[in-house]
């Protein structure tokens, strides 16, 4: 017997979303995206040098829960004909447990047996406390443990290469490098890129104190999203397209009207802060800056343009927005004012031009 659950719920407190939070101490780590055909290349040249602990190829993506259980009576699933995209990644045991803290070591080596380990967000999110399953399709996955979401480099899930091939996680999207010292990052750095094209938009990323030239993205993890704006459940599709349930969209969304921009539909909780920043480029006397026709939506269900393996797009839960947008096209130099820039992340939202491919039309909300 299944249990559909006719909504999801919205966490009930600033308490509650911090729960799963990411530990206080640092984890020594590196990550990078190199092309496909340079992955051996940087994986041999990390691999040689003493100061790496092990690397580890990340393959990411959507996966799409039909049930759960959690130690209840009865599975839970999404309203009939729904499915809950769920962020996933696969690795190789053996090497992704070099790449952590000694202590950890062995649970994620148990991996191999066709399990999968949650992140702290990913099991609130499923109320699990510390095994369960989860069915992807015809797919069932027991959980076998619960870790801080740090140690999944803030995916919901992680499984290993064998199983995350039945899932449809086959790409690599970037390798995980782990780290003697936290303070070796720079020379480990300067070494791979060696092994890379140059090529300044391929980033190295690392934690404070790791000497990387990027710090780990600023964008909110999809469980955090859904931490704090809501999950959906949703019908995938052949197409960039998702559907998301009409009971979600009408309990988390509503149509805006702002000054310039016009009328649309944006996630609740964004609009007050969208109305506060164009508000504030109106005082300061820089609405002009603001191309009328030039808006691009804010809520808009569907993958991320590049593809569909880069997962879900945070338009999908409409706490993203694109405007002034033929100057500012993906992938091309960005002619955002700075100015706008400046309000807007004063006011909570992240710009796509400072991105390693920039979208200079896009903000999306990243302060939790």
């Amino acid at each position: 017997m299944l249990v559909a659950l006719a909504g999801f719920r919205m966490p009930s407190s600033e308490a509650e979303i911090r729960v799963a939070g990411r530990p206080g101490t640092a984890l020594p780590y590196l990550t990078v995206a190199p092309d496909a055909q340079f992955i051996p290349q940087v994986v041999n040249a990390a691999r040689s040098m003493p100061e790496v602990t092990g690397v580890a190829e990340m393959r990411s993506g959507t996966g799409w829960l039909t049930a759960w259980a959690n130690g209840g009576p009865h599975p839970l699933a999404p309203p009939r004909g729904l499915k809950v995209p769920v962020d996933a990644v696969a690795v190789d045991p053996e090497q992704y447990k070099q790449t952590l803290p000694q202590p950890l070591r062995a649970k994620f080596a148990e991996l191999s047996g066709g399990g999968a380990i949650l992140s702290r967000t990913g099991a609130a999110l499923r109320s699990i406390a510390d095994k369960g399953s989860l069915q992807f399709h015809q797919v069932e996955i027991p959980v076998i443990g619960v870790v801080d979401d740090i140690y999944l480099h803030d995916h919901e899930v992680m499984v290993s290469h064998q199983t995350g091939a039945s899932i449809h996680l086959n790409d690599t999207r970037y390798l995980v490098i782990g780290l003697e010292k936290l303070e070796s990052g720079r020379a480990v750095e300067d070494r791979i890129r060696g092994a890379m094209p140059a090529d300044p938009s391929r980033r190295v990323r690392g934690p404070e104190g790791s000497g990387a030239t990027s710090a780990p993205s600023p964008l909110l993890s999809l469980g955090r999203i859904k931490t704090i704006f809501g999950e959906f459940p949703a019908v995938n599709s052949a197409s960039e397209n998702i559907g998301i349930d009409k009971a979600w969209v009408d309990a988390n969304t509503e149509m805006a009207s702002i000054y310039r921009l016009g009328t649309f539909r944006c996630h609740k909780k964004i609009v007050p802060k969208m109305r506060a920043a164009f508000r504030e480029v109106e005082d300061a006397g820089l609405g002009d800056l603001i191309r009328p026709g030039e808006f691009g939506g804010c809520y808009s269900p569907r993958y991320i343009r590049s593809g569909k393996q880069a997962g879900l797009s945070r338009h999908s839960w409409g706490i993203a927005f694109d405007f002034n947008v033929a100057g500012n096209l993906y992938g091309q130099p960005p002619t955002m004012d700075l100015r706008l820039v400046e309000i807007m992340e004063r006011h909570g939202f992240s710009w796509g031009g400072r991105w390693t491919y920039p979208d200079g039309m896009h903000f999306e909300y990243v302060a939790d």
